[in-house]
């Protein structure tokens, strides 16, 4: 006899042990077809600025060792620092690249699949979110990190009535 979940959730942020609680939604939604799987994704995306040299964009152009003439140059900043201060944005933990991470993962097992982006604690919104969606199942990967974070999850799952935590 097995379990049969009905409503799936999985929280899932691109990170290997997120990707093994999906395989293992995946799984129990391909042996029950009416079951909906619901990937919850907690935003936690941090923009960085990252400075970016560009000696190399003041360098005159050259041909076979000879500089060419006539093409204008951009003149040379005053100061040398000037020319290394540009800056790149560096974008982690990307909801979208997770998104799109987690579709791929899906797609070839023909599973329907609801995504969405929380807000807030991650523990928190996805017991939210399992409450309103009247989720059966919860699977969340092991991060690696310590037991404080783990004792706070696991104090949030018995507000839950009848849901079933599994963290792989």
């Amino acid at each position: 006899m097995s379990l049969q979940f009905n409503r799936i959730i999985v929280g899932y942020d691109n990170t290997a042990g997120s990707r093994n609680a999906l395989n293992l939604a995946i799984g129990l939604a391909k042996e029950n077809p009416e079951s909906h799987l619901l990937v919850a994704q907690v935003f936690e995306e941090k923009v960085e600025n990252v400075p970016v040299s560009n000696e190399k964009a003041v360098e005159p152009f050259r041909t076979n060792g000879y500089l060419l003439e006539g093409i204008q140059v951009p003149p040379l900043p005053v100061y040398h620092d000037e020319a290394n201060t540009t800056t790149h944005a560096k974008v982690s933990h990307s909801v979208d690249q997770a998104i799109f991470n987690a579709r791929e993962i899906i797609e070839p097992y023909n599973i329907k699949a609801k995504f969405e982006v929380l807000e807030g604690n991650p523990a928190n919104s996805i017991c939210d979110y399992a409450a309103v969606e009247n989720a059966d199942l919860i699977i969340v990967g092991n991060s690696g990190k310590g037991g404080l974070k783990r004792m706070f999850w696991e104090a949030q799952v018995p507000k839950l009535p009848k849901t079933l935590h599994v963290q792989c």
